[in-house]
């Protein structure tokens, strides 16, 4: 037996590849054995004209994601724009790009949080910039705009769907056992879902380790039976939830 919190344990990682290895060294340092099968695919939409953030009283970023392309598409370490974050994960990506953080959302790291904000409550007049991928949810934007602020959407990537390469390997990893189950987006749940084909009802007596309140009403309405809730998307807080899980065991 491999030593480490998460010995020989067989964890399925369902992020986007690029967000998944850094989680998968850490489950891998800790004696796991992390499965990456990410449930959605990142990819860039069409560039925006160059300086797209000016004039914005607020740029509020959905996920590290937005950041990721974001800064991609020019936006500049010196903005005027005051920057508002969603997660934990997404105030990390900006400060460690140097950008300061003039509001972040509070747990449980939503919309619904940082609209409780004082800076928010008050947007008459304001311009407010919601960066994301396209779609998404629209509470945000509709509650904004109720309270007198001028919304955009600046969307900057798109997620899609597994390829079949993916699923099959996703199939192929469950028949030969999997210990636990990581969900960060609801998107995700509902692809994992519907790429296990028969074998759901396996999938649904799994561990499942979920970042937030939402994704747990979520995997509970879709009849997953051991739903576990993480602090946050987070690495860390991801990690946490799961070595508790196995050490209560």
């Amino acid at each position: 037996m491999v030593a480490g919190s998460l010995a020989e344990r067989r964890i399925l990682v369902t992020r986007p590849r690029h967000q998944a290895e850094s989680l998968g060294r850490a489950i891998a340092a800790r004696g796991g054995r992390p499965c990456l099968c990410p449930m959605l695919e990142i990819e860039p939409l069409a560039p925006l004209p160059s300086g797209w953030w000016q004039g914005s009283d607020w740029l509020i970023f959905v996920s590290a994601n937005a950041v990721r392309f974001a800064l991609a598409a020019g936006l500049p370490a010196d903005v005027s724009s005051r920057l508002a974050a969603i997660g934990r994960a997404t105030a990390s990506a900006l400060r460690n790009a140097g950008l300061p953080v003039a509001c972040e959302a509070p747990p449980p790291y939503t919309s619904e949080s940082l609209l409780e904000q004082p800076a928010f409550s008050q947007v008459v007049g304001r311009r407010l910039v919601i960066v994301r991928g396209r779609g998404g949810r629209s509470l945000l934007g509709r509650e904004l705009q109720r309270r007198g602020g001028e919304v955009v959407y600046v969307e900057l990537y798109r997620r899609r769907p597994p390829g079949m390469d993916t699923i099959a390997a996703l199939r192929d990893r469950l028949s030969q056992g999997i210990d636990a189950v990581l969900i960060t987006s609801g998107e995700a749940l509902a692809h994992l879902q519907a790429a296990v084909g028969d074998d759901l009802p396996r999938l649904q007596r799994l561990p499942l380790v979920v970042a937030s309140q939402r994704l747990a009403r979520l995997a509970a309405q879709a009849g997953f039976t051991e739903v576990i809730l993480a602090a946050s998307a987070q690495d860390e807080a991801m990690l946490a939830a799961l070595e508790r899980y196995f050490a209560n065991r």
